[in-house]
């Protein structure tokens, strides 16, 4: 083994070989015309990097831990004569290498099902709508929980069930309310239902989950690339605004980076930024704010929305805020604000059915008008999806 498949750069490679041939920092230094120090920054930066892995000879640190994970502890166990005999190594997820891991699988998923690059599609011809926008929203779909009917009660449900379920729900609404220019796919946060591949939430609490996190990576990037194609031939131009949840808040971050780089040879396309967990958009006489609904409650959001979007507030007419995390449609005015949590189709994993949650499944598309607000919306069922 060798400090050379830790290095990442061609200048790290050949001072790392010149260091492990017995050549010291100013030999090197003199060879490459630089500073010992240099040098010495180089080395010991590979090093760290190497010891984070488990790997440090000079420590008698042989034994690796997986890419992804990093050395929390090492116990060597020594004989008599002072010769190690043994070794006990402790690691941890390392989420940065996580995450890295997750943009390279995502990105490998786009070029398997495609040649890698977006293509732009024709407009729809037909007149649009120019005061009306769908807002398509997907309250907490949980696309990689796993449900067992047998354990739960109720349906069964997996990473292939969940995007069967959302593109026919999709294409459904798109249908039923494609007459608006623009189209909005909102997701309303934990659309995955664990955040990285130790499968567990953002606070740390285990999941039960279908498939490993590359193969989720590369079925959600094809599937928002299906939704948002769908809503392209039949809208003239198609927000998307990802909503981080309190399951998937780093997962949602790079899925939100992912599709602004993939579409962005695509004009009528538009990513909202999402490194806030609040975000919001103005539609004419009209205020949209989203949040996932997480750790405040209804008074809360209410105070957020009036102290922080004051501006905004005041030359606006009709005022909403979506969120989900409830997995029900809940309704409540307040003060001028109305306030909307919506529907969900995934049916409640095992810990849910457990403490007796549960409510009817659906996915909603609301119609806002530049003039009047909510103009009118629809509503897909599950049963009409199975």
């Amino acid at each position: 083994m060798s400090l050379l498949q830790y290095c990442t750069t061609d200048r790290q490679r050949t001072i790392i070989e010149m260091h492990e041939r017995g050549m010291g920092y100013t030999t090197i230094a003199n060879e490459l015309n630089c500073s010992k120090w240099s040098v010495r920054d180089v080395v010991k930066l590979v090093q760290g990097r190497a010891e984070l892995q488990g790997y440090s000879p000079q420590h008698d640190m042989r034994h690796t831990v997986p890419d992804t994970f990093k050395v929390r502890g090492v116990s060597t166990y020594y004989n008599d004569e002072g010769k190690p005999v043994g070794q006990w190594v402790k690691s941890i997820a390392d989420k940065e290498a996580m995450l890295e891991a997750a943009l390279e699988a995502f990105k490998a998923g786009f070029l398997e099902e495609i040649d890698g690059l977006y293509k732009p599609i024709e407009a729809p011809q037909a007149a649009k709508n120019s005061d009306r926008l769908s807002c398509y929203l997907v309250g907490d779909h949980h696309l990689n929980a796993l449900c067992w009917s047998p354990e739960t009660g109720g349906d069964d449900w997996d990473t292939n069930i969940a995007q069967d379920v959302l593109i026919k729900a999709v294409d459904k609404l798109v249908s039923a309310a494609g007459e608006s220019e623009v189209g909005a796919l909102i997701n309303l946060g934990d659309f995955l239902h664990a955040n990285s591949s130790d499968n567990k939430t953002a606070k740390g609490t285990p999941v039960d989950v279908d498939g490993r996190l590359g193969r989720v990576i590369r079925v959600v990037g094809n599937l928002f690339r299906v939704l948002i194609t769908r809503m392209l031939e039949t809208h003239k131009e198609v927000w998307l605004i990802n909503v981080r949840g309190n399951h998937d808040p780093d997962a949602s971050l790079w899925l939100n980076e992912m599709m602004r780089l993939y579409f962005a040879s695509e004009p009528r396309v538009k990513v909202f930024d999402n490194f806030s967990k609040w975000t919001h958009f103005e539609w004419g006489e009209t205020l949209v704010v989203m949040h996932h609904g997480d750790r405040i409650k209804t008074q809360g959001l209410y105070e957020a929305v009036t102290r922080d979007y004051a501006e905004q507030w005041g030359r606006t007419k009709y005022r909403y805020l979506y969120h989900g995390h409830i997995h029900h449609r809940t309704v409540t005015e307040l003060g001028g604000l109305h306030l909307e949590s919506f529907g969900v189709l995934c049916p409640p994993d095992a810990y849910h059915s457990a403490s007796g949650y549960g409510s009817a499944r659906s996915m909603s598309c609301v119609i806002l008008d530049k003039n009047y607000g909510e103009h009118s919306r629809f509503k897909v069922g599950i049963e009409a999806l199975t």
